[in-house]
């Protein structure tokens, strides 16, 4: 196998960061994952400045992003990603506890490839970051 896949996480609920994480190390990806946990953090990671400017090039090649996050919204984030040619490639997953139907059309019509409803028990948890990472890193 080649490198090891770069995923970013910005999530702000310690817990399903925790879930996230444990899934991603269960198959083995934990190393190159990086989590953020606020909207300024995640734009300061993507575009290597502040406390990211040191961390390795290269953009991930996966990104798990929360809808509802501090600072900038995940929406917001989302679209200053789709809108810069650097980054405008990076597969993003919304994942959000947000069960509004407007919310899952506005991700997906600004260029989220994906909008995943947490699941509420860990199995269904793991299921869902599993099929994540198998259809964008994977295949």
């Amino acid at each position: 196998m080649g490198r090891v896949p770069r995923i970013l996480i910005a999530e702000d609920e310690m817990e399903d960061l925790t879930l996230m994480q444990i899934v991603l190390e269960g198959l083995g990806l934990q190393k190159e994952t990086a989590a953020v946990r606020d909207g300024v953090e995640a734009l300061d990671y993507l575009h290597r400045r502040g406390a990211y400017s040191n961390r390795a090039q290269g953009n991930p090649d996966l990104f798990l992003l929360d809808l509802k996050l501090p600072k900038v919204s995940g929406l917001e984030v989302l679209r200053q990603i789709r809108a810069e040619e650097g980054l405008k490639a990076i597969p993003v997953v919304i994942f959000s506890s947000s069960l509004d139907e407007k919310d899952r059309k506005e991700s997906l019509t600004r260029g989220a490839n994906e909008f995943v409803v947490k699941p509420i028990n860990f199995d269904a948890f793991q299921d869902a970051i599993t099929r994540v990472v198998n259809a964008y890193i994977i295949s």
